[in-house]
């Protein structure tokens, strides 16, 4: 049996459209429903959020509140939406490694939520997002998340990345790696040396646009000779 929901939820001022399709194995007796509103259907579940990203590393940088290094030091077990119990997300605790840009909150650590996750029985996976990792360093735009609906149980401050796919940039060997889904002006910066991106936002523009580019000189013929 498959089955498909939506539910819509509000996130940075835009609206999301989170669609799971999840799976269940076993036969289907007569007069059992396809979902209950209280309990997980169960299996695996693939979503897909659709909102608004950011397109260039200034749209970025002018919208986040806070732009920090960090590295990935706690993650929490999923909770599942108590409205929703097959929309699942997962907590995780951020080190401030250094502020790059904007106000550092009062702590060293801050947290982020992202959908997806596993309560048991059921497991959610958000197509082309998957969820942080113990370790990981990532450069991170992030706004304030004023979310209620959600507990923060971590002890710091809670942000959200802006928009699903763009808000964090992986560091792997130095180097910057962006979702492969973010938009293709912001994966141009991938592989690039993590000291001349922190520079880049430092600045708050990319200053390699601003030069400008020596236009090709037509030579000059020598003396007696027709151009």
């Amino acid at each position: 049996m498959n089955m498909r929901i939506v539910v819509v939820s509000a996130c940075l001022g835009s609206l999301i459209l989170i669609t799971n399709a999840y799976g269940q194995g076993g036969q289907r007796r007569p007069g059992d429903l396809p979902f209950s509103r209280d309990s997980c259907p169960g299996g695996s579940g693939i979503g897909i959020i659709e909102g608004i990203e950011a397109f260039t590393i200034e749209d970025l940088i002018q919208s986040s509140e806070l732009v920090i290094k960090g590295t990935v030091v706690s993650v929490l077990p999923s909770e599942a939406n108590k409205n929703h119990p097959n929309v699942i997300y997962t907590t995780s605790v951020i080190s401030i490694d250094e502020v790059l840009r904007g106000t550092p909150p009062p702590s060293n650590t801050i947290a982020i939520v992202q959908l997806g996750g596993r309560v048991p029985p059921c497991t959610l996976t958000v197509k082309d997002s998957p969820l942080v990792e113990l370790r990981e360093e990532y450069i991170f735009f992030l706004v304030r998340d004023p979310t209620t609906a959600i507990p923060n149980n971590s002890g710091s401050p809670r942000y959200a990345t802006l928009g699903q796919y763009g808000g964090k940039a992986k560091i792997v060997d130095g180097k910057i790696q962006f979702n492969p889904s973010a938009h293709e002006l912001l994966r141009q910066y991938d592989n690039m040396d993590l000291a001349m991106f922190k520079d880049i936002l430092k600045r708050g523009v990319d200053v390699r646009k601003l030069q400008p580019v020596d236009k090709p000189r037509t030579p000059i013929p020598p003396p007696g000779k027709n151009p």
